[in-house]
This record gives structure tokens, sequence and C-alpha cells, in this order.
């Protein structure tokens, strides 16, 4: 997936997804907002028509960049049981 950095400091970032479909920003920011080290996560479009989802990251402690990455192993995981449990259920 495309994605590009708008910010990166030491409390927040900024990451703009290159296709117009929120379903992965939103996700990433729902394990986010379960963090306790993240004080925002959300997602937002410049502009309603043109613009691409953006998902903002802000923390008080660790950096942005941690928890992100720690969040998308979580997701990870998430869906690997949920890809299990249709596999079980399918047999």
């Amino acid at each position: 997936m495309e994605m590009n950095i708008i910010k990166d400091e030491k409390k927040e970032m900024v990451i703009e997804f290159g296709s117009e479909d929120f379903t992965i920003p939103d996700l990433i920011a729902s394990v986010l907002n379960r963090d306790k080290d993240v004080s925002f996560a959300g997602t937002y479009k410049e502009h309603p028509e043109v613009g691409k989802p953006r998902l903002v990251i802000k923390t008080d402690k660790k950096k942005p960049k941690e928890v992100l990455e720690k969040a998308l192993k979580s997701a990870e995981e998430e869906l690997s049981d949920i890809k299990d449990g249709l596999s079980k259920k399918s047999k």
C-alpha cells in the first residue's frame, strides 16, 4: 500500500495513504486508541472530494513510530486469529 509520511516528530506523526479508502487507516487508528501510550489517533481527509486519508498519531511518552509498529503487529495478530477462526468454521 502506498503511503507518505507527512509529519514525523517526537510526539506526533501524520501519514497519508495512497488510496481513498479509509478501511486500513481506520483499523490502525482503532488499534492505536487501545494503547495507553497514545493520546490521540484518528483519520481525516484534507479535502472531501480529492483528498486522501490521513492517519494522525499523538503520543505523550513514546515515539509515534514505536506505537504504530506495535499497533500493526497487534492488528496482524487479530486478523490472523479471525482468519484461523474462519478456516476452522469452514471445515
